[in-house]
């Protein structure tokens, strides 16, 4: 019983941090100190300073970093063309 109730406290915990970390991002995106763009280079969403597209993501700089096991089978990254939507 005990690990189910430490279990649950870890998830309440983990959840209350992510939507506090979402509320914050979302108060500096009206703020303007950070947006939301789309990456030129792959298309993923990542962070910026600035309101224009990234050169370059995290995902594209260390692909390994991020999707290990897919970086193991799959070697060349996959550029889609989609352009943001609102």
């Amino acid at each position: 019983m005990t690990v189910f109730e430490v279990s649950t406290i870890a998830l309440i915990a983990i959840l209350a941090a992510a939507t506090t970390a979402a509320i914050y991002i979302g108060l500096l995106n009206w703020m303007g100190a950070l947006y939301v763009v789309r990456c030129q280079a792959c298309h993923h969403l990542t962070f910026s300073t600035a309101n224009q597209p990234e050169r370059s993501c995290p995902h594209c700089r260390h692909p390994a970093l991020m999707h290990p096991i897919y970086v193991m089978h799959h070697h060349s990254p996959r550029v889609i063309d989609d352009h943001l939507r609102y």
